[in-house]
């Protein structure tokens, strides 16, 4: 998968002190697993720098919102940081109801916004939880767990009463953090948000008031000490790969083939391709091994019946070099030849390959250019094929189509 990162530009809103550092990525067509999708998802997320600095102490992102100029059409946000509390566990055996036990409060509970027409998600560490705050440490700089943070037993009563775990949590807060590891961060990065859209895509305002970071000091003696940290914004934008088909001496993709190949029969000059109707469902994505034909010098045509709309599928052949058309002298034989066997009017899309030594696997993958695309048949023959031709109507069985187990 071919990836750029492309920084967007630098903000220092403030030295800080110890020259802690934050970085905001945001990602475009990252699905909340962290895999690449050609769905309009996206995350922003947050790297720390390490050693001046002991984690994130409060953020502000403001990306483009739908009521920005220039901004998506829709938008959708669910601010991911951890945010939740423990209370006193009733099941324990000191627990008395008629006592009061206090709540702890932990993660980003204060300033906590979320807006997809401003474009704003802010969170801040609630200082005024005095002692009831479990300060959060480390976020944006190492792997956590909400239920690490539990506190020791309340004693207040002067019997220790264990907290619950899990701990309560807001709507879409991570409990743990990262829920997923990307590849293109740091270690210990943890995500802000995760959202989708329409129209344009969301952008970060590096220059707003309301994008921006403080981190906890290295030193915290009373667990309150923070500072402005320097803003670095990235964009991580994912180009997709196009419509790809190939030929390959081994399967690239799950293998689709009915019996495990396409048949071919015959020798150098004269051969005969059966038409393998592939495993149900039709996939955009996938292989087919090719059983049966030499390692002569030519070409290899493969036949292929591909469903999808017209449209889609006139932009898949669009976006691949190795389909023919009228012009190849093989494309009208071939159509006389198959198109009966293949049924529906025949085959829609012909790909011509250099023949390769040893094995050979025909493969296809519509994934992010055309999902809607799949192929439903195949055949495949050596040139030339012309020669073949006059057996054609020989060619066998037309195989069924099987349910995948």
């Amino acid at each position: 998968m071919k990836k750029r990162i492309i920084l967007l530009g630098v903000l220092g809103l403030a030295a800080s002190v110890n020259g802690a550092v934050v970085t905001y990525t945001l990602t475009l067509h990252e699905s909340t697993s962290c895999q690449v999708t050609a769905n309009n998802n996206f995350t922003v997320w947050v790297t720390v720098s390490q050693a001046d600095n002991s984690g994130l102490f409060a953020y502000g992102v403001d990306l483009t919102g739908t009521g920005d100029p220039g901004g998506p059409t829709t938008m959708t946000l669910v601010n991911r940081t951890p945010n939740g509390s423990f209370d006193a566990d009733p099941s324990d055996p000191n627990y008395d109801p008629s006592q009061v036990y206090s709540t702890k409060f932990f993660g980003f509970g204060a300033g906590r916004a979320t807006s997809g027409s401003s474009g704003v998600v802010s969170g801040v560490q609630d200082l005024a939880k005095g002692t009831d705050l479990i300060p959060l440490f480390g976020y944006g700089q190492s792997p956590g767990n909400a239920n690490n943070l539990k506190p020791p037993p309340d004693t207040s009563t002067g019997a220790p009463v264990q907290y619950k775990t899990p701990p309560t949590i807001s709507t879409g807060s991570d409990i743990v953090w990262p829920p997923c590891t990307p590849g293109y961060l740091p270690a210990g990065s943890a995500r802000l948000l995760t959202g989708t859209w329409t129209g344009n895509a969301p952008s970060i305002h590096a220059a707003s008031v309301n994008t921006k970071a403080s981190v906890w000091k290295l030193s915290h003696p009373n667990n309150t000490e923070n500072e402005l940290a320097t803003l670095q914004i990235q964009n991580h934008i994912i180009d997709f790969p196009p419509d790809t088909v190939s030929l390959s001496a081994t399967a690239q993709n799950p293998n689709q083939a009915v019996g495990g190949a396409i048949a071919v029969s015959g020798a150098n000059g004269s051969y005969v391709s059966e038409v393998d109707q592939l495993l149900d469902p039709s996939v955009n994505k996938g292989s087919a091994p090719i059983q049966g034909i030499g390692d002569e010098s030519g070409n290899i045509y493969v036949m292929a019946r591909l469903s999808g709309t017209a449209a889609d599928i006139a932009a898949v052949l669009g976006n691949t070099t190795q389909d023919v058309d009228a012009s190849d002298a093989e494309y009208s034989p071939l159509h006389v030849a198959y198109d009966t066997a293949f049924g529906n009017g025949g085959f829609n899309a012909l790909f011509k390959f250099p023949n390769i030594a040893g094995g050979k696997s025909f493969n296809w993958d519509f994934t992010f250019g055309h999902p809607n695309v799949t192929v439903d048949q195949l055949a495949a023959v050596p040139e030339p094929a012309g020669a073949s031709l006059l057996l054609a109507p020989l060619l066998g069985l037309l195989r069924r189509r099987r349910a995948r187990v």
